[in-house]
């Protein structure tokens, strides 16, 4: 096995092998946006020269995705940085929370859906507010990641309440695959329908830019998102792993 540090952009043009991953159409977008935040990125190769696995690590927010259907890679870059999590589609005996990965052919379905709230999408000018939100709900990001997406064509759907965010959700458009992430409510406005009107403002956005289908990763403990995309007929299909550290689990134990 070899494994080098992709530095730049122009190294991230690989030949991906034959069910590689189920995130193979975002690979190449997954790490220009990571090294673009200040993240690292690293491939693995056999000694043939054929890929075999890719790591994508933030140190800010210490967490990374490995990509690889071999263990032997997955060991590696499991030992390769310290991390709080570590996403991965490979199953192992070590600690991990199950993320469903749910999905629905959306080209030929039919969108109908009643808002009861007014959507709004942020562009550049709100990207602090956007920051500042985030940092809140999703304790240790990397804000930087926020105008990054922004930049490169992410959409973020926002719902306004009294003069502030109740909620919002991201949606990214990459070789005609829709991805809906980071979907966030403030607790004093769920069970109102804030979740599911920005689910579908997402997907009913994805249609008119013809995405061909449309995925999403919820953990099997959010059983409300799970069942807001339920109702939008997506269809949990495979499942995707959340790694934790050991020593990290231990200490999280003990403040229990």
């Amino acid at each position: 096995m070899h494994v080098s540090q992709i530095r730049n952009t122009s190294d991230i043009d690989f030949v991906f092998p034959d069910g590689f991953s189920f995130f193979e159409p975002y690979l190449q977008y997954h790490i220009r946006e990571i090294l673009e935040i200040g993240g690292e990125a690293y491939v693995s190769k056999t000694s043939e020269g054929a890929l075999s696995g890719i790591f994508i690590y933030d140190d800010f927010e210490r967490g990374g995705t490995v990509y690889t259907r071999s263990r032997e890679v997955f060991e590696y870059f499991y030992e390769l940085k310290p991390f709080a999590f570590l996403f991965s589609e490979m199953k192992t005996e070590l600690e991990n929370e199950i993320y469903d990965i749910y999905t629905i052919d959306i080209k030929n379905l039919a969108l109908v859906h009643r808002f009861s709230y007014e959507i709004s999408t942020a562009d550049n000018e709100n990207a602090a507010e956007i920051e500042q939100f985030m940092s809140l709900t999703h304790l240790g990001i990397n804000k930087k990641w926020v105008k990054v997406a922004l930049k490169n064509g992410d959409r973020c759907f926002i719902v306004r309440l009294s003069n502030e965010i109740a909620g919002l959700g991201w949606v990214s458009l990459v070789n005609c695959i829709g991805r809906l992430h980071s979907l966030y409510v403030k607790p004093q406005f769920r069970r109102i329908g804030i979740g599911e009107d920005i689910l579908n403002a997402r997907l009913l956005w994805l249609k008119s830019k013809r995405a061909h289908s449309v995925f999403t990763e919820i953990s099997r403990n959010n059983i409300p998102s799970s069942n807001n995309v339920l109702k939008a007929k997506m269809k949990a299909s495979r499942v995707v792993f959340q790694y934790f550290k050991k020593d990290l689990a231990k200490k999280k134990e003990l403040k229990k």
